[in-house]
C-alpha cells in the first residue's frame, strides 16, 4: 500500500503541533472554561455577527431562551455561513472535539453533539484536556475579571491582566470587572476613581499617588500586565497639570464636569499609568484598530493617518515599559511591524478580531517574519471565551501560518530545518518574556 508524504506546508503544521504554546490573551472565565452547551458555542460573538448578518433576528438569540431552542433557531442561518473562516473553526470543534462529521448541523443530526457538548460541558478534566493534550497550550492569560472566588479553580497555569479599558476610555469601554461593573458611561469617571481608590482626589500629587498605590496592589502575583482597548481615534497624550488641578479641585467640591474636563482627568490617568508600567519595566498590551459601537454595537476596522508616529512618541517616552501592539486594521500592519523592528519596548502580537481570517493571518506573519525579530512579535493570541473556541482559532493560525512560511522555504528565504526554533520563539518565548509569565 503506497502513502503519499505530507506536503511542506503539512510538515509544519506538525511543527506548531509539538510547539509549547502560550496564548496571552483569552476571555476564558476559570469558573466555566468549558463551554456548557452547544448554544453556548455558538454564542460567540462572531458567529452570532454572521448569523445576524444573514438575517437571524436578534431575538433569536436572547440567553433567555433555552439552549436546545437557540440551536434550532440557529441551523437555518449557519447554513448561509457554511463558506466563511469563522464556521470553518465552528466546525472544526464539532469534528475534532465531538467527532461530528457531517457537514452541515441540521434538525436531524444536532441532538447527539448537543448531548455531547453538555457533558463535556460538566467534566472538570476537559479545559485540561483541549488545552494541554489538543493544542499544547501551556499557559493561558484571562481578564482579571475571570478569576474565580474559588482559588481551586483558578489553575496555576492561568495568569491574568487588569483591564483598564473604563480608565482610558470611559464610555467606550468592555471588559469592566471587577473594578469598574457597571461604569459604562463616561460622566461617572470621577465617581469611579473615587470607588476605585477610596479617596476623592483634590490634587495632582494625590491622584498620582493613590493611582500608583492601587496599581502597586494589583499587578502583582499571578497579575502580570495590563491591558486595554483603545479606540483608534484616541492617542496617549501629554497631560496639563494646571488644568488637571482645576478639574480635581471642582470634582472633589461636588462640582459638576464636563466631558471636556473628563478628558483631562482621562489624559493624566494615562500618563500615571503608563509612567508606572514605565518604573516598573511592565508590560501593556493595546488593542487598536476599530471603530466600535456603530449603528447598535457593530464594530468596522478604521485607520487613522497620524495614529502611529503620535503613539511613538508616546511609546519613547516610556521606554522601560514594553507595548504590545494586537491589531484590528490590516492597515496598520506595516507600519506597526516598523515600530516592533525600531522601538526596543514595541511588539506586535497575534491577529486580532477583523484581522483573524487566514489570508490575513498569512500575510501579517510572513509581513512580521521578514521585517521584525523573532523576539519582538507574537505567533498566537485566541481572544476566545472558552477552550474549545481556542482550540478552533488555534486550528486556523497553524494552517495560515503553515501557508505563509511554506512559501518562504519554497522561495529560498528558509531552510526547512531553521523553522523550529523560530515556532517555538513567536509561539512561546517571545509571549512569555514579553509579559513575564513565567514563576512570579
Amino acid at each position: 500500500m503506497f502513502t503519499s508524504e505530507p506536503s511542506l506546508a503539512q510538515r509544519i503544521e506538525r511543527m506548531i503541533a509539538d510547539t509549547p504554546i502560550i496564548d496571552p490573551h483569552t476571555q476564558i472565565r476559570c469558573d466555566q472554561p468549558n463551554a456548557p452547551d452547544l448554544a453556548s458555542l455558538l454564542s460567540y460573538h462572531w458567529v452570532q455577527t454572521e448569523l445576524r448578518a444573514v438575517g437571524m433576528p436578534a431575538a433569536d438569540l436572547a440567553s433567555e431562551l433555552p439552549a436546545d431552542e437557540r440551536v434550532r433557531r440557529s441551523i437555518p442561518y449557519l447554513r448561509k455561513m457554511r463558506n466563511t473562516a469563522t464556521a470553518w473553526c465552528l466546525y472544526r470543534i464539532f469534528r475534532d472535539l465531538y467527532d461530528f462529521f457531517d457537514p452541515e448541523l441540521t434538525e436531524s443530526n444536532y441532538r447527539d453533539l448537543f448531548d455531547a457538548v453538555a457533558k463535556t460541558g460538566q467534566d472538570p478534566t476537559w479545559a485540561s484536556t483541549v488545552l494541554g493534550e489538543r493544542c499544547h497550550i501551556e499557559t493561558v492569560v484571562t481578564s482579571l475579571g475571570n478569576r474565580s472566588a474559588d482559588p481551586a479553580k483558578n489553575p496555576a497555569n492561568v495568569l491574568f491582566t487588569l483591564d483598564a479599558h473604563y480608565l482610558f476610555c470611559p464610555g467606550t469601554a468592555t471588559n469592566l470587572d471587577p473594578f469598574f461593573t457597571g461604569r459604562t458611561t463616561k460622566a461617572a469617571y470621577y465617581d469611579a476613581l473615587v470607588q476605585l481608590l477610596g479617596e476623592r482626589p483634590a490634587t495632582t500629587e494625590g491622584l498620582s499617588r493613590l493611582l500608583r498605590d492601587w496599581l502597586d496592589r494589583t499587578i502583582t502575583g499571578p497579575v502580570r500586565f495590563t491591558n486595554t482597548y483603545l479606540p483608534i481615534e484616541q492617542r496617549f497624550l501629554p497631560p496639563d497639570e494646571l488644568q488637571t488641578h482645576r478639574v480635581l479641585t471642582q470634582a472633589a467640591n461636588n462640582g459638576t464636569l464636563t466631558d471636556q474636563d473628563i478628558d483631562v482627568l482621562v489624559r493624566f490617568v494615562t500618563w500615571q499609568i503608563l509612567g508606572w508600567h514605565h518604573d516598573h519595566q511592565k508590560a501593556f498590551q493595546i488593542a487598536v484598530g476599530s471603530e466600535s459601537f456603530l449603528c447598535d454595537g457593530k464594530s468596522i476596522p478604521r485607520f487613522q493617518e497620524n495614529w502611529t508616529s503620535e503613539m511613538a512618541r508616546a511609546f519613547h517616552q516610556f521606554g522601560n515599559a514594553r507595548f504590545d501592539l494586537m491589531m484590528a486594521s490590516d492597515v496598520l500592519t506595516h507600519e506597526t511591524a516598523v515600530l516592533a523592528r525600531q522601538f526596543p519596548n514595541v511588539y506586535a502580537s497575534g491577529y486580532w478580531w477583523h484581522n483573524f481570517f487566514p489570508a490575513t493571518i498569512e500575510k501579517i506573519f510572513g509581513m512580521r517574519v521578514e521585517m521584525v525579530p523573532m523576539a519582538k512579535f507574537g505567533g498566537f493570541l485566541s481572544d476566545a471565551n472558552s477552550v474549545e473556541w481556542t482550540y478552533g482559532k488555534l486550528q486556523v493560525v497553524k494552517k495560515a501560518i503553515a501557508a505563509s512560511l511554506s512559501h518562504l522555504v519554497s522561495s529560498g528565504y528558509y531552510e526547512e530545518v531553521d523553522l523550529p526554533p523560530l515556532l517555538h520563539q513567536v509561539l512561546h518565548d517571545t509571549p512569555r518574556d514579553l509579559y513575564g509569565l513565567g514563576p512570579a
